[in-house]
């Protein structure tokens, strides 16, 4: 079980620096641009880490691989002794930039992932990892069988993948406040009110006008018997 832990710890520090060193690799402007925009180091020291730290990595990674496949233990022990300070001087630069209020990209992928204070943890946890691995490889030379090999293979690379991707599956994006503009009030006016008659209002005939008579029209005989004419007697 000390072997599979060893190996296991080993492996994951081993794999996280080679894909460091295969980062800068595709990006070789982006860890030198990155130092500029951290704006800690000069010019010289700048362009003298863009070079060394990818190489260094590299040559780590290869050689905790061959030395774990090998069943080098001294020779692990001491990659994973180097590696360690390596990754503690990441997570204390890191540390350092952050506690100055600075930020920008990590330079650590391909990708634009920005400086963040999971950075620095990753590197801690990766030291920390390696530390462990390397007080485990001076118990004795890993020896494995080919199932606890393809085990431990498999182990190592879900674990490399997670920790490779933590700074930027942590990201949190700062929120953006968007004003919407206040909406304008219309008034419209009301529409004027037309009355229509109904059907059976239009239906209804116009009520006729009924003139009665008046005294000048009314004509009374000599015995007293009032007579209506249209028009008065003829004389």
């Amino acid at each position: 079980m000390i072997g599979f832990c060893g190996g296991l710890t080993a492996l994951i520090v081993a794999l996280t620096l080679l894909t460091g060193a295969g980062s800068h690799a595709g990006r070789p402007a982006a860890l030198g641009e990155a130092l500029r925009v951290h704006g800690v180091l000069g010019p010289r020291l700048r362009r003298f880490a863009a070079v060394v730290l990818p190489f260094a990595e590299g040559a780590l990674g290869a050689a905790g691989t061959a030395a774990l496949v090998a069943g080098h233990g001294r020779g692990l022990q001491a990659v994973l002794a180097v590696a360690t300070g390596l990754l503690v001087l990441y997570a204390g630069y890191t540390r350092h930039v952050l506690g100055l209020g600075r930020g920008g990209p990590c330079g650590c992928s391909r990708r634009d992932v920005p400086l963040s204070r999971w950075v620095t943890r990753r590197a801690v946890a990766l030291a920390a990892l390696a530390l462990a691995g390397a007080v485990l490889a001076g118990a004795g030379p890993v020896r494995l069988s080919a199932a606890e090999l393809l085990t431990l293979l498999l182990a190592a690379l879900a674990c490399t993948v997670l920790l490779w991707s933590l700074p930027a599956a942590m990201h949190e994006p700062a929120e953006t406040s968007a004003h919407r503009p206040a909406t304008a009030t219309v008034h419209r006016r009301a529409a004027p009110t037309v009355h229509q008659p109904t059907a059976a209002a239009a239906r209804r005939p116009a009520p006729t006008t009924v003139h009665a008579p008046t005294e000048a029209s009314v004509h009374r005989t000599a015995e007293g018997v009032s007579t209506r004419w249209t028009s008065p007697p003829a004389r």
